[in-house]
Parts: C-alpha cells; structure tokens; sequence
C-alpha cells in the first residue's frame, strides 16, 4: 500500500500573488503618476516659455513614494532666445526626497527632507555682439511685465516654517560659462565646480552653507563659508560668521560681462578674511571680530587718466562689542587708490559709566571723489558732479583718567557739493560736524554726547523750501544720550539741550525719539519742546516767486498715489511750541502757545492760544487725522476769539475792506480735506459771536435804497449821501449755521441807529457770496432829508431788499419802493394840508395818509413772501442732498456686489 502524499499548502502562492499583483499596480500607478506629472511640468514650462521668452523643456519626470516620496527631474533646459546660440541654463538632474511616515502621521507639521539636489548645473552668460548679455536682456524683459503697484504692499508677517527640517540641500559640479561673441574671435572662460551645501536645516538650530568653486582655474580656489545664528521659526537666517579665501584670481576676463559702464580691462583680487560680526548686524548679538582682508591690485578701467590703476587694500585686526562699547583696533587699513583711512587704539566700556580711551584715533586721508574718479571712471556718473574737493575726517580719544571721551570731526569746508533738490556748496565755504561721545549717563546705560554742526556755507535754496544763502548763519546745537535696544528695552535718544540758529532767528528746546518692536508691531515714541522770542517763517521759507527762479519756472504739482492709511500706526508722540513773536503766512502772532498730541495718525491740538490782530484765539480741542489722502482728511476746528480786529483778519482774504469791528465768538467746524472746492461742499459747523462796534464798509445800504426811492416819490427830492459805509450797532450779537460749505443764519440779524433800523436774514457762502433778505426802516429824520422838509413823518417807513453779489462788492436787488413812496407821497401831502389849512389840516392829513399802516403791511407782505422763498429753497437743498446721498449709497452697493 503506497504511502499518502501530503497536501500542498495554497496560502503562500495566494499571497505571493497578492503582493505581485500590488507591485505591478503600483509600478503602473507610479508610471501613469510619473506620465502625468510630466505632461503637466511640461504644460506649465510652456507658460513659463513665454514669461521668459525662451524655451524650456523638461526632459524626465520619475517618482518614488516608498520608502520615502521622492522626485527626479531629468534634462533641464531654458533655451535661447532669438539672437543668442546657446541656451540659458541646462540642469542634469533635480533630486528631492522627503520621509513620508512622519508626514502623514502629522498630518503635514513635520516635513523631512532627506535630500535636495541639484547636479550638473550649467548657466551660460553671453555677451552678444551689440555689448548686451542674454541674463541682462532676460531681465529687462521681467521688468517690462513686472505690474506696477498703485497702492504700496501690505507688510507679510514671516511664514512659521518651524515645521521643516532639511538634512541635506546641495549644488554639485555646477559650472557658469561666460562666452563673449561681441569679438570677430570668440572666447569663453568659466567657472567650475562649482559646489553649495547646507547640511541640518531647522529651527532652533545653526546653519552651516559652504561654497567652493574653481573660478577661471582648473581647481577650486574660491572658498565661502557661512554660519548662522540659530535659524527662528522663519527659517530666515541672521549671519554670525563669514570666512572669505581666495587664492589670486585674474580678473581681466571677467571685465566684458561686467558691462562697459564698468570698463574693468585688468585687475587680480586675493582674500583671507574671517568676519565674527555680532551684534554688529541686526538680530545678532555678542562680539564682533574681523581678522585679515583682501586686495584687489592693478585694477585698471576704461578711460582712467593716464591708464592709472587702482589699488584696493582691506587689512583689519578689530575686536568689538557693541553691546558693551567695547572697541579694538589692531590693525585698520582701507586704502582705495591715494585714499586712505588709518586706525589704531582701544576704547572700553563705552556704554558704561566710566570708559576708558587708550591711544585711540581713526583719520581719513585724500578722501576726495573726483580724484577717485580719475582711476575708476564710472564713478563721475554715479557721482553726478555732486561731490568734489578731500573730506577731512578724524576721531580722537582724550581727556583725562575721569573723564576721556571720543571726538569726531567732519570737515567738508574744502569740498564743492552739488546735491540735487537738497543743497549746494562752494569748496572753502564753512560747512563742519564736531561730536564728542562720552560714557553712560548717570542713571546707567546710555552713551552721552554732544555734537554741534555749522552750515553757514551751504545754500539750502536748491531745496525749494528754505530761503537760506550762504554766508547766513545755520547752526545746530544738541547734547543727550543715545540708548540702543537690548531686550525689551526700546532704542532711544534723548536730546537734552536742542539749539537751532538760523539767520537771526534762534529756537531752543528738548526733544526725545523711541523705537522699539519690527513690522507691523513697530513703535514710535517721540516728544519736541521748541521755544523761540522771535520767529519769521514767512523769511526762513521760500516764496513760490524764489521757488520759480530757483527751479527755472512754476513746479507743476506732484501726483501723489494713495497712501497706506495705516503708516502712521504705532506713532505716539507730543510737540510743544512757545513763540513770543511769530509772522507767518503775513500774519502776527503774539505769545503763541501749542500743545499737540499724536495717537497713530489722529493729530489732537491740547492747548492752543495766541494772540493776532489785536484779540486772542484759542483753538484747543482741534483735531485732523493724517492716514487718508490730503483731499479726504476729515478735521475739526474749536476756536474762541476774543477782541479780535476783523478788517485786518480779513484783509488778506478779501480785495476789498467788508466788516470793521471786534470779533467775540466761538467757532465749531468740521471739514474734509483743504482744497477751497471740498469745504464749499462738505464744511459744516456754527459761529456764534458778537459784532462789536461794527461797520459794513461793503455799502451804505440807507443810501443805496434812497436813490431808487426819491425816483419813485411824486415830487424831486434828495437822495442821502453815500459815505460807502452802513453804521451796525454797537453790539451786534449773531450765529450761523454752515452745512454744505453755505453759512445760514440761525436767525436773523436786527440792529437799530438813530435815524435807521435795519433786519436781514438768509447766509453767505464761502465764496463771498451775499443772499441776504430784509427790511431797511427809514427813520423820520433821513425822511425829511429825503423829501427836503416836505414829509414830516412820526414813525419809519420800511423798504424790502435784497443783498447779493460778492460781500466787497454787493448789490441791492429785489428792492420795492413803491409802498414807501406812496406813504411817503401821502406824508408829504398831509404835511402841506396842515400848512395850508391849520388845525383842520391834521385832520385831511389822517385821512390822506392812514398812518404807514400801508407801507408796513406791504413790508410785512413782502417779508413773508421772502421767507416762503427761503423755506422752499431750503426744502430743496435737502431734498437734492438726499437724493445725492442715495445715489452714492446705490453706487457703493453696486461696488460692493460688483455690478
């Protein structure tokens, strides 16, 4: 009996099945993946071809996503664009992986990158045959379709890329040729192997880039390293250290892609330099050291006089600490041609409160430019002839073991200076800097100083804002301590002592400035205290006549683009201002007083009070805001006037005398923007007041009514002589309403003299305009007068008018005289009856007249009639003013839903 055989077990084949059957479907995801990757990478270059002008073509697209995704990027290559031969860049292969597990377990906060690299880059740089390159052309052509900005761009918080860790980032075997084919001959030179790499990318932690390249050589002679400060969550890095080493290197061949408006024909530079910088850059901190230095030897450029060569030495030896003020100078040599700056000498503890100075002194030597620019040519350009003529510099440390301080002194009186819309100098005009730095103030930790600088030779005209010629004086006096930031504490400066001369003019005060915090949580603190006896401003600054000579003809006016309305944020800050003498816009101001406060852009006047022709204004309480544009800066205007003389305020503003009188009042206004068309339309506010002892000097209204009237009366009479001048009362109390930029009065306005009594209503607008309607009652007296004794009236007669035109030139308008002119005909017959017939004359008389009882009905009738007009006219101003305001409110709907 054969023996059984055992049975095969199915489960492996099933599984090995399964898992081959998961292999090709995932080797057919991943070709169809890698398929359609690259048909879109492709799709998207295209695109990209056309930004560039150029081809670009994208070889290979391979993915791994197991055990870690990765992607290969084959065959890259920016083409030529027409004209040019050989293709912008060509790229072997792009090598990225990234650890996937620890991406998909934390749902994309930990990112891993094993591996970025770049291999077998080349970067071709032509100089074609016109001069251009095709990298110069290539950015012309980005800036032509770079869109310009109408509005300035938001501040972007850095992106928190704590998230992302790179162990390794490379360029390997990189190479840059430089082909110029601008000669009958070309030629090529490069440089190769060219290698970065940055290992252990994250934050919280140094970062470390190496460079290395074989520059015009056949082995590496260029050797960079960089080391961070550890990276913040930004990834963006703060340079601590820098090591620089070149081995000597011709930099002849390299002139003709450096562009002919450099010109360099010959030159070799070599470089051993290490910089520990510290807190000498922003964000770093502890000490600085910078050791060694480099020399650019022979450089020779186009059109230098004479072929002279420029010799560039750098050697230094210096060990600091900002932080402490801690300063040592080895070795300090820079010498750029017969220029030459020389240092040697320690300072310790610069910042404390007793520093000490040891054989210190840095001195600059032939620092001129124009004789600079006779070795490197393009410099004139640059220069633009603005600078010319040895700047004198030194710095000194002295004083005795108690109290040793630095002194710098600037001197620029032997150099000319052209600076465009700044200023300009003779050479040998006066023009120098003296500072003197001291140690910590008493209270610990800040630098004292004091600096006084003389401009006497420098002509501010060029400015275009101050009248300032040389030979007057302009000096600038200050004294303080200067705090840098550390920690939480903020930077700050404190001017103790500020003086400022200019012509005969002085002003001296204190002032304080801190800034604390970066971007968009940036601080700006800041305190001025100004006094002066005797301030001209309408002599210091330029009128728009010298502004015209000196610019050649009429500035036409600048088109500012919308601001940022929150440029101010983060401003806070108070000006205090006292001046016993001030002429400003022509006009006097005495004991002038200001207190104003700044929070942001909101511009607060605290307190506010001067004195000007021959009263007091106090304007406390005003305010603007400075974040919108000029045209749409909403303020308000609080004034009260005491005793002020009107026909000198108003003498300035009007071609014509208007009112005479003293003003007593307040003012309550509220605007937006400056320009006289924006007020007349959005001015709005009251003026309450008192006239006193006031005259309008616009019209003698009794005059002007009597002329019309005699011509209307049924016998000659005489018309009242004009002295041009209507007497108001002596107290003349008033309030008028503005909306609209119209000034309407909020009731009407009655005085009464001796032989007249007169009562108007209606407003005025900002223009001068006069709509004024009233009645002017006759006086018995200017009767007679009228009808030369005929009429002995015992009560006025009133006349209806109108008050238009221009307030220096008005017109009497809508006059009706012939109810007066009846009455008075009437008076005038009564008063012959009682001649001719005695006491029974009297009698006729009352019946002819019927009293003025006609005349003032028709007065009373017209008034009435008058004031119908107004309350219509009224009704339709705000009707059109709704109708307005819905219009604009349908607009901004429309805008909003963007229809």
């Amino acid at each position: 009996m054969s023996e059984q055989q055992p049975k095969k077990k199915r489960w492996p084949y099933v599984l090995g099945g399964i898992v081959l059957l998961l292999v090709v479907a995932v080797a057919v995801a991943l070709w169809r993946l890698d398929a359609f990757l690259l048909q879109r990478a492709r799709t998207e270059a295209a695109a990209f071809a056309q930004t560039l002008g150029r081809p670009v073509d994208i070889g290979d697209i391979s993915t791994q996503l197991i055990p870690h995704v990765g992607v290969e990027v084959e065959n890259v290559v920016v083409g030529a664009a027409e004209g040019e031969q050989v293709p912008l860049a060509e790229m072997k292969k792009l090598d990225v992986a990234v650890a996937l597990w620890p991406a998909l377990t934390s749902r994309g906060q930990d990112i891993q990158v094993k591996n970025a690299e770049v291999s077998g880059l080349t970067i071709n740089v032509v100089r074609l045959p016109d001069g251009t390159t095709n990298v110069s052309r290539l950015q012309e052509k980005l800036a032509q379709q770079q869109p310009k900005e109408e509005t300035p761009p938001a501040e972007e918080q850095p992106t928190d890329l704590s998230m992302v860790r790179v162990d390794r980032a490379a360029l390997t075997d990189a190479t840059i040729r430089f082909i110029d084919r601008s000669a009958a001959q070309a030629r090529e030179l490069a440089i190769t192997d060219l290698d970065v790499e940055v290992k252990d990318l994250r934050a919280g932690k140094p970062l470390d880039v190496v460079l290395h390249a074989a520059v015009l050589a056949q082995k590496q002679n260029f050797h960079l390293t960089l080391h961070t400060t550890p990276l913040p969550a930004s990834l963006i890095p703060v340079p601590e250290r820098v090591e620089l080493k070149s081995e000597p290197i011709d930099l002849a061949p390299l002139g003709p892609f450096l562009g002919a408006e450099a010109g360099l024909q010959a030159g070799t530079l070599q470089a051993d330099w290490t910089a520990q910088l510290g807190a000498a850059v922003p964000g770093g901190t502890g000490p600085t050291n910078l050791k060694g230095g480099l020399r650019a030897q022979g450089l020779r450029f186009a059109g230098a006089e004479g072929g002279k060569a420029l010799d560039v030495v750098v050697d230094t030896d210096v060990t600091g600490d900002m932080e402490k003020g801690d300063l040592s100078i080895q070795t300090l040599r820079m010498e750029l041609g017969p220029a030459r700056i020389t240092g040697k000498g320690q300072v310790k503890g610069l910042l404390t409160e007793k520093p000490t100075v040891q054989d210190f002194e840095l001195v600059g030597q032939n620092l001129d430019p124009a004789v600079l620019a006779e070795y490197y040519p393009p410099l004139r350009k640059q220069l633009a002839n603005q600078v010319a003529g040895p700047i004198g510099l030194v710095v000194r440390g002295g004083g005795t073991q108690e109290s040793q301080a630095l002194t710098a002194e600037v001197d620029l009186t032997p150099v000319r200076l052209r600076i465009p819309e700044q200023l300009s100098k003779e050479a040998g005009a006066p023009m120098r800097l003296t500072a003197r730095l001291t140690g910590a103030a008493a209270s610990g930790g800040a630098l004292r100083f004091d600096a006084k600088s003389d401009l006497s030779g420098v002509d501010m005209r060029p400015g275009l804002l101050l009248d300032k010629r040389p030979g007057q004086t302009f000096t600038v006096d200050a004294a303080g301590t200067y705090q840098p930031e550390s920690g939480k504490q903020p930077m700050k400066v404190d001017l103790s002592r500020l003086g400022i001369a200019m012509l005969e003019y002085t002003m001296a005060g204190t002032a304080s400035y801190a800034q604390a915090g970066k971007g968009a949580k940036q601080t700006m603190t800041f305190a001025l205290a100004l006094e002066s006896p005797r301030l001209n401003v309408d002599e210091l600054l330029m009128t728009d006549e010298e502004v015209a000579a000196t610019a050649g003809g009429p500035q036409p006016a600048e088109e500012e683009g919308p601001k940022d309305a929150k440029r101010f944020n983060g401003m806070r800050g108070s000006m205090s201002f006292k001046i016993g003498a001030l002429r400003m816009n022509e006009m006097d101001l005495s004991n002038m007083v200001a207190d104003v406060k700044m929070v942001d852009d909101l511009i607060t006047v605290e307190r506010f009070t001067t004195g000007i022709y021959g009263g007091t204004v106090s304007a406390s309480g005003s305010s603007v805001r400075l974040g919108p544009d000029a045209a749409q800066r909403p303020f308000e205007l609080k004034a009260e006037v005491k005793d002020m003389n009107v026909a000198e305020a108003m003498s300035k503003r009007v071609p014509r005398k208007v009112l005479d009188g003293k003003f007593n009042g307040q003012m309550n206004l509220s605007g937006v923007g400056y320009e006289t068309k924006s007020l007349q339309e959005r001015l709005a506010g009251a003026i309450d007041g008192n006239l006193l002892g006031g005259a309008f000097t616009g019209l003698d209204i009794p005059a002007a009514v009597s002329g019309p009237l005699v011509k209307a009366l049924p016998f000659v009479g005489k018309v009242l002589d004009n002295d041009g001048v209507t007497e108001l009362s002596e107290q003349l109390p008033f309030g008028v309403t503005i909306k609209n930029g119209v000034a309407q009065l909020s009731k009407p306005i009655t005085w009464t003299r001796p032989e007249v009594a007169m009562s108007f209503d209606g407003g005025i607008r900002l223009d001068g305009t006069l709509d004024l309607a009233g009645t002017v009652n006759l006086g018995p007296p200017l009767i007679e007068k009228m009808t030369m004794g005929r009429a002995k009236p015992t009560e006025s007669v009133p006349v209806a008018l109108k008050l238009t035109g221009k307030a220096w030139s008005p017109e009497v308008t809508g006059l009706d005289v012939k109810p007066a002119a009846v009455a008075i005909g009437k008076m005038a017959a009564a008063s012959a009856a009682t001649e001719l017939l005695g006491e029974k004359g009297k009698e006729v008389g009352k019946i002819i007249t019927g009293g003025t009882d006609a005349a003032k009905e028709a007065a009373k009738a017209e008034a009435e009639k008058r004031q119908k007009e107004l309350e219509e006219k009224a009704r339709q101003e705000a009707e059109a003013a709704r109708k307005k305001a819905e219009e604009e409110a349908k607009k901004r709907l429309r805008g909003i839903l963007g229809r």
